[in-house]
């Protein structure tokens, strides 16, 4: 009996240490699957890390926004290159950029600024950001002025230069008080984790995105110096949006808020920049300087308390100081320096220089405001394609686009989508006239005139009643008439202006003789077609001028040169009016479609402003004088370039 105890127990303890023996062994072998598990986790986690964090590099290679010429005995705007002078590589602050026109003899009147001598603009600040509509100026540490940098770490982690990504008496700090006041209050995460959760990862409140985090932290401590975590902070962060526009980055965020570069900033305006970060919207200025006051005031009271700032009360604002940087805000919110800038910084066409485009912009964006202004529920447009003679098309290098549906292919928009070009392709029908043996001398009778079409009669009518009997050819040219080219049309045999026409217009009908009305702009062209069409004429046209086969002087682009002339000269403006531009308007469905067409002997311009939606029962009584044109004008007359004429070289 004893002998039988003794084996049992005996062969319990073998038992016992087989179990604890096959324990031990699976829990080695789990413990080894959990750490490769850990490891794959933590290697996977930080190849994503490595993929992101290539994305925020300063990169060497960012688009550069070349420079740009003012000419002299050019004129431009005040707004333009004082915003142009505000995104400058130079900095500029409101003194530097007075300094800048007395040392380049830049002559001051209201808005309009006289260039004596030819002046060299500064490159302008590249553009960092993919997001659409957004605006990143990316800067090295050593070009972060040392009181906005001093004023995030006193404000978000003064440990940051002590701790590993992970700061544990912060932790324990923030536990401790959340335990006591019985809920979440206080958070222990350092900069490090506040920059990869707003950079890399989301608010979700889960574990396994904490974990994340931590690892993301530690990794980042481990690669970067301390200087490379508050660059990338610095430069990555949201910071609010500013004229429509997103902010990221203390650089875009200092002229937005302060209308200065950075190192312009005194420690206090460095304090309210950075107590901004706590919540953009909650403390934007549009609600107010109140609650952005009260958290600047005790930031930088805490500041001083750390001895990151010296103390000093007379760099605390008062009441009128804080209602003076609120309405200039809000004035400067309301303004399109940001916007103008942004769609510079995103186009990369060579057609035009940077301060140019600015230019453009300015007065595309104005004209389309005050008609939106005008007409509440109309959704206006604006396109516009200028190239050199010698381009092909859309594609060419030294073309410049725009479309102000920035949400929208811009490139179907002026290749592809069709509009009606009205009068704008006249000098063609009207020149066809005279290759066929007319003259511009001759007279021609303005009394109604209807045709017997298969469809019916058609009478055609003109914009404005002319009170005489008779015209010249050239007049009617000039004057864009309807019956005198129709009349003449007529003589010469829709037949034969047809085999010529359908040299330059595409998507002609046929036969013309039924489909007179195309001879009056019914017809469907995109910007990039009209652009064609003129550029084969006005090529033809100059060759012959050089072939001396036919004189400028007495030529079409002659008497489309004379603004004073034509349907443009109650609106045409000096420079401009002076000059001899060739320019034909164009305006269709009751002001649904309006155009512009230019050549200065340099570049081919045309514009189109007009409605894209809802286009059902309106009737705008506008014209392609009264919005395309004077966008052109507006350009043509400030771009910084001296007014060029018409010359076939």
């Amino acid at each position: 009996m004893k002998y039988r105890e003794n084996w049992q127990t005996c062969n319990m303890k073998i038992f016992k240490n087989k179990l604890l023996a096959h324990i031990v062994k699976y829990s080695l072998f789990t413990g080894v699957i959990l750490v490769f598990v850990a490891m794959g986790h933590v290697y996977v986690t930080v190849s994503e890390l490595k993929l992101k964090l290539n994305e925020t590099k300063i990169a060497l290679t960012t688009h550069r926004i070349q420079g740009s010429n003012l000419e002299k005995n050019s004129k431009v705007l005040k707004e333009n290159l004082d915003s142009y002078l505000k995104f400058s590589k130079n900095r500029f602050s409101k003194s530097d950029r007075m300094d800048f026109y007395t040392k380049n003899q830049l002559d001051i009147s209201g808005n309009e600024v006289f260039v004596n001598i030819d002046t060299e603009l500064p490159e302008l600040e590249s553009n960092s950001c993919k997001r659409i509509r957004c605006i990143q100026i990316r800067k090295q540490f050593h070009h972060i002025p040392s009181n906005i940098w001093k004023a995030l770490l006193g404000t978000e982690d003064f440990r940051f230069l002590d701790h590993a990504g992970i700061d544990p008496i912060a932790i324990t700090r923030a536990i401790v008080v959340d335990i006591i006041a019985m809920k979440f209050i206080q958070g222990g995460s350092t900069l490090t984790q506040q920059l990869v959760k707003n950079l890399f990862l989301t608010n979700e409140k889960k574990l396994s995105r904490k974990l994340k985090e931590i690892i993301y932290a530690v990794y980042i401590e481990n690669i970067l110096e301390k200087e490379e975590i508050l660059a990338l902070y610095l430069n990555e962060v949201f910071w609010g949006t500013h004229g429509g526009v997103y902010l990221k980055g203390f650089y875009a965020a200092s002229l937005a808020y302060f209308d200065k570069a950075p190192e312009h900033l005194s420690d206090f305006e460095a304090t309210i920049l950075v107590s901004l970060l706590k919540g953009p919207n909650y403390y934007s200025l549009k609600t107010g300087h109140k609650r952005i006051k009260n958290r600047a005031e005790a930031v930088y009271s805490r500041l001083i308390s750390l001895n990151l700032f010296t103390q000093n009360e007379e760099t605390l604002w008062d009441e009128g100081e804080w209602n003076r940087f609120e309405k200039n805000y809000l004035k400067r919110n309301n303004e399109k320096d940001f916007w103008i800038y942004y769609l510079t910084s995103v186009n990369r066409e060579y057609g035009l220089e940077p301060f140019e485009k600015i230019s453009f912009y300015r007065a595309a964006i104005a004209k389309q405001d005050e008609h939106s202004e005008r007409f509440k529920d109309v959704d206006f447009g604006v396109k516009a394609l200028i190239l050199d003679l010698d381009c092909s098309g859309y594609d060419c290098v030294k073309g410049f686009s725009y479309y102000s549906k920035l949400e929208r292919n811009k490139r179907a928009a002026i290749t592809d989508e069709v509009h009606q070009v009205g009068s704008l392709l006249k000098p063609i029908v009207y020149d066809s006239f005279i290759e066929n043996g007319r003259s511009y001398e001759e007279e021609i009778s303005t009394a109604p005139i209807t045709l017997n079409l298969k469809s019916g009669k058609w009478t055609p009518k003109d914009y404005s009643k002319t009170k005489i009997a008779k015209v010249t050819l050239k007049t009617a040219l000039q004057k864009s008439k309807n019956i005198p080219l129709i009349r003449v049309a007529s003589e010469v045999g829709f037949d034969i202006l047809e085999e010529k026409l359908n040299d330059y217009i595409p998507r002609l009908k046929s036969p013309l003789s039924e489909y007179p009305a195309q001879l009056l702009g019914a017809v469907e062209l995109s910007l990039e077609e009209v652009i064609k069409s003129y550029t084969k004429f006005i090529k033809n046209k100059c060759e012959l001028i050089s072939d001396k086969k036919i004189a400028f002087e007495g030529s079409i682009l002659e008497y489309m040169s004379v603004a004073q002339e034509t349907t443009i000269s109650r609106l045409a403006r000096d420079p401009l009016k002076s000059s001899l531009i060739f320019g034909k308007t164009g305006t269709s469905n009751n002001g649904l479609d309006n155009w512009y067409f230019a050549f200065d002997g340099r570049q081919i311009f045309v514009i189109w402003f007009g409605v894209e939606t809802d286009r059902n029962d309106k009737d705008l009584r506008i014209s392609g004088a009264t919005t395309a044109f004077l966008i052109f004008q507006n350009f043509v007359n400030f771009r910084g370039k001296e007014v060029s004429e018409v010359i076939c070289k």
